[in-house]
């Protein structure tokens, strides 16, 4: 009897230990070896997670319609400057892998952001050019290779990110952003939070690590021709 008890009392901590790694695991921003941005003069737009599971969700979950509305239309304004100036508009989006994280978002958020899920692509409503389209795992979107040589391709030194969550995977990836050197902006405009009072203090210490708060004005890039070898296919919205 003792044995039994022992056993589930063993099995019921290690799987909170797993739990508790698995989150922070997922959370967890990535290191990088450092850029030199004077060999990176070019900037790039990074979309995070502008996913229809996330803008068009319901219940406890759901961001303000409204808000939302007025949080896409001042990204297709940058959007917009971007494809007109020639710098690459980055879309970064979430497919949770793996058993545990799956069966946490099916259990805490209706399966939002799982490889079945049906709302996996960009929001409908962002207009424009979408030059590259990056998917990850994890928080943040340097957890992903692809994003690291991207950048490298395009000599981008200086990065503007909007998108969703603010606290979580847009705070992931402005961090590991900032671990590898680059020049960081970011918008209450072009971000959606779903606690306003936790992005109060996320917006603190990202700009105590050198993130500009407001989105600076960004010129054409050094080399509009400048594409990269090609491992990231240019996707237009118009033709999606």
């Amino acid at each position: 009897m003792w044995s039994l008890i022992t056993l589930i009392v063993v099995l019921l901590v290690g799987a909170i230990a797993y739990a508790i790694y698995g989150h922070r695991h997922h959370l967890a921003p990535s290191t990088g070896e450092k850029i030199n941005l004077s060999k990176r003069p070019n900037s790039a737009l990074l979309i995070v997670d502008l996913q229809e599971d996330f803008t068009n969700a319901t219940g406890k979950n759901a961001y303000d319609p409204d808000l939302v509305e007025k949080r896409i239309a001042a990204i297709n304004d940058l959007v917009e400057t971007a494809n007109a100036n020639g710098y690459p508009v980055i879309s970064i989006r979430q497919t949770f892998r793996g058993w545990y994280m799956n069966l946490l978002m099916k259990l805490l958020n209706e399966g939002r952001g799982s490889p079945k899920s049906e709302g996996l692509d960009l929001d409908v409503r962002i207009n424009g050019d979408i030059d590259h389209d990056i998917v990850k795992a994890r928080a943040d979107g340097f957890s992903e290779p692809e994003l690291d040589r991207v950048l490298d391709q395009q000599k981008v030194g200086k990065l503007i990110i909007v998108g969703l969550d603010g606290d979580y995977c847009v705070n992931a990836t402005m961090q590991a952003a900032l671990n590898r050197g680059y020049e960081v902006s970011f918008s209450d405009a072009t971000t959606l939070a779903l606690n306003p009072d936790n992005w109060k203090k996320t917006k603190s210490r990202l700009t105590a690590r050198g993130a500009s708060e407001g989105l600076r004005p960004l010129t054409p890039t050094a080399d509009n021709d400048e594409t990269g070898d090609g491992e990231t296919e240019s996707r237009s919205r118009e033709t999606a």
